[in-house]
Order: structure tokens, then C-alpha cells, then sequence
């Protein structure tokens, strides 16, 4: 089986490649751009500057988005150009999990910032692979975050679905993104918004909890600036720092 190498002297580089392949437990082999490449290697890796210098075929220059480089170079290691159906698995919390899977295989996963920001990371699927139909799958638990992703989502030409996500038992060292997988490869029913968003009195104490823990207990922030948080009006640095400055409002 053919694998991927990774060719750079940019050290900076080569850590955001390595982790990004870590992460995602893809196989791969560390040269420098003028080494000869091993006869396992179906394509290379390297800094779009660094390219010229790699004597192969097939190379593949990343420059900024690493992400978009390894995908790239993974659909030409298995000749795999378009895919019928990708489905995005979306476990909605705090931090969302997603899984990307492309034809029945585990392609991606990944953590957005925020349920906000998981359109971004949707649109960089729907941008960096070709495919027939995406389909857009979120788990149905933690309602508050669940409704500020699907509402997030709205606009998007794309089918979405919420799944019930009883047996998605969270297990392993990242079990929402294990989630997020299991959650892709169950049916659901259509989404049909827009979704209400309002925080819960125990959501309200958890984001509480979080701003003494963000600040190194120094700052408790208000129910109000706490709401604000949980529905996405306000990020948690920005409420603290009017907590500190006597902002509770």
C-alpha cells in the first residue's frame, strides 16, 4: 500500500502537517525535499515554495491551508477524485465534534471553535472535495448548542438532519468526535427551522463555571453576561473582560 511522505526543511511546516496526520492516524514517512523518494510513497507533501526541489511526479505544494493540502493529497493516493455522497457528522456541544465521511469512509474530524463556526468548517468540506450530494447530520442532544449550529447552518443548499442520538455512547480519548462518526452513519429526520435558542438555568451556572476557570478564579460572570454566552450573543473572554470592567449588561 502506497503512503504519503512528507518533504520539508521548514520546520514550522512540518509541525502543522505532522500533527494534522497524527491526528487523523494517517501513516507517512519524514524527508528532506532533495532525498531520493522510497518506492512506498504515492505522493509527497511539501511547502509550495519547496516544490520545485522534490524530484517525483506526483507532489502536492501546501501553502497556508494544511487542511486543504492533505485532502488533496489523499484523494490522489486513492484515485479517488469525486464522491458520491459526503456526509458530515456533527456532535453538537460547546466545542462541536465533526466527522466527515465520504462514501462509507471516516475522511475527516475535526473540533469547531464553536457552534457558529461550524458552517465554516462545512463550507471548507463543500469547497475541498468533489461530490454528488452532502448530507448534514447533527446529534439531538444538548438543544441549546444543537439549534445555534442548525441555525448556523441556515441558507446552506444542503439537506440536514437531526439524529437521535441514543446509542452514541461517547467512548475512547475523543468521544464526542467518535460521536460525531457514529452520528454521520445514523439516518435522522429533517431540520426545519429556525430554532429557538434559550439558555438554561443550568447552562447559566455551567458557562459561570467556565469563566472562573478561563480567568484562573479571579472573575465569576453575571446570569446575564452567562446567557449571553451560552446563546452565542457572546464569547467567554469578551464576557469576563466586561465583568472585569464592571459590564454586566
Amino acid at each position: 500500500m502506497k503512503i504519503l511522505a512528507v518533504a520539508t526543511d521548514n520546520f514550522e511546516f512540518y509541525y502543522d502537517i505532522v500533527k494534522e496526520l497524527k491526528q487523523r492516524n494517517i501513516p507517512f514517512v519524514s524527508l528532506s525535499p532533495q532525498d531520493t523518494i522510497p518506492d512506498n510513497v504515492g505522493v509527497v507533501l511539501t511547502s509550495v515554495h519547496e516544490k520545485p526541489i522534490v524530484e517525483y511526479d506526483n507532489v502536492i505544494g501546501v501553502d497556508k491551508d494544511v487542511r486543504m493540502g492533505i485532502r488533496i493529497a489523499l484523494n490522489a493516493l486513492s484515485g479517488k477524485s469525486t464522491y458520491q455522497r459526503l456526509v458530515v457528522g456533527i456532535d453538537p456541544g460547546f466545542r462541536p465534534g465533526v466527522a466527515l465521511i465520504g462514501d462509507g469512509k471516516l475522511l475527516e474530524t475535526a473540533y469547531a471553535e464553536s457552534p457558529e463556526a461550524v458552517r465554516a468548517l462545512v463550507q471548507r468540506y463543500v469547497d475541498g472535495y468533489d461530490f454528488h450530494r452532502m448530507i448534514v447530520r447533527i446529534g439531538h442532544g444538548d438543544k441549546t448548542n444543537r439549534n445555534r449550529t442548525l441555525n448556523s447552518l441556515s441558507g446552506m443548499a444542503l439537506r440536514i438532519e437531526i439524529v437521535n442520538e441514543e446509542y452514541t455512547t461517547k467512548h475512547g480519548e475523543s468521544p464526542d468526535l467518535e460521536a460525531a462518526r457514529k452520528i454521520a452513519l445514523s439516518e435522522g429526520d429533517m431540520a426545519c427551522g429556525p430554532h429557538q435558542v434559550k439558555a438554561t438555568e443550568g447552562e447559566q451556572k455551567e458557562m459561570q463555571r467556565r469563566s472562573r476557570l478561563q480567568s484562573n478564579g479571579e472573575i465569576t460572570i453575571s446570569k446575564k453576561l452567562a446567557r449571553k454566552v451560552v446563546e452565542g450573543k457572546l464569547k467567554l473572554g469578551e464576557a469576563i473582560k466586561k465583568q472585569r470592567e464592571g459590564e454586566n449588561q
